[in-house]
């Protein structure tokens, strides 16, 4: 078990987990691909002199491996969320309407009442109006979340804007 709180990035295959993870710690450590289920476990990576530790989990939904591996890793991933109890981001792809798989993870970590935000990747690639109708359309799909925002991985948008707040809010919680 961690001796650091735990900041967990979840979400579909291919949303681009590994990326921002690597654009949060600041430099390439989670391995990054195109094809859907790279990652197979849970892998927690540290930056020296950081008060927390960051978590990169197996995506849910489509990848390219035999269903009762896709099932493991369920369960694995489970298991860390019940053991360590960490912060969840949430990611999902900004450019799409609410799925019904980011819909259905996030009830899991409510019924096991996980703490979770929501992070929209990919925001590089919408326009101002598509990215004020995809807020509404996505923050109201997604209530409970104890924060939101629209990042980029690519671009670097919003990422420092993530760390702060991840970094007060572990602040917060040392002083109640």
């Amino acid at each position: 078990m961690p001796n650091k709180p735990v900041v967990a990035l979840s979400g579909r295959s291919n949303v681009g987990k590994s990326s921002l993870l690597n654009r949060l710690l600041g430099y390439n450590t989670a391995p990054v691909s195109q094809r859907p289920g790279c990652t197979h476990a849970v892998r927690l990576y540290e930056l020296p002199n950081e008060a927390l530790l960051w978590a990169d989990m197996p995506g849910y939904g489509y990848a390219a491996v035999a269903r009762v591996e896709r099932y493991s890793w369920r369960r694995e991933v489970l298991r860390f969320i019940e053991e360590v109890r960490p912060l969840v981001c949430v990611l999902i792809d900004s450019r799409l309407p609410p799925q019904r798989l980011d819909k259905e993870w996030i009830e899991v970590l409510r019924a096991r009442d996980i703490r979770y935000i929501l992070v929209a990747n990919k925001a590089d690639k919408l326009n101002q109006s598509m990215r004020y109708h995809q807020r509404r359309r996505l923050f109201s799909a997604f209530e409970g979340a104890l924060w939101q925002t629209f990042v980029s991985a690519h671009t670097q948008e919003g990422v420092q804007l993530l760390r702060a707040w991840v970094n007060d809010y572990f602040t917060s919680q040392q002083t109640l």
